[in-house]
């Protein structure tokens, strides 16, 4: 069964830029935002290696981080590498990455453009919301 719904033009554009991030259609990436709130809140955080969310990487210290970005919370999980663990933003995640290989430096950065989404190159900045 395929019913249509009418969006506003910023709505859409954002579900075009999941399904885009997600590479399916807009009706699939819909879908998924709405299998995702359909399920029941975790109990425990999410630890490093957990599945989902789109995979993104740094480049720090001549070491190569890996992780997973929730567009859907905006939280990110180091997999791999310096600073492992679940954080509730893209710039936590790059503090403890900072903190972790050279714990001397400052550990602010902006997180939205020190993590690259993995498939495409981009800054993953290119997914925020606004």
């Amino acid at each position: 069964m395929s019913t249509d719904i009418s969006v506003d033009d910023a709505t859409f554009a954002q579900v075009l830029l999941l399904a885009r991030a997600w590479d399916v259609s807009p009706g699939e990436a819909v879908r998924k935002l709405i299998e995702h709130f359909q399920r029941p809140a975790p109990t425990t955080r999410a630890e490093p290696g957990d599945e989902g969310g789109i995979p993104v990487h740094a480049l720090y210290g001549g070491l190569r981080v890996e992780g997973k970005y929730d567009p859907v919370t905006q939280a990110l999980t180091v997999t791999e590498g310096p600073g492992a663990g679940h954080y509730r933003s893209p710039s936590g995640a790059a503090s403890a990455v900072l903190q972790a290989v050279n714990p001397q430096v400052k550990p602010n950065r902006n997180g939205w453009s020190f993590w690259t989404v993995t498939e495409n190159g981009k800054l993953l900045q290119t997914l925020r919301r606004p």
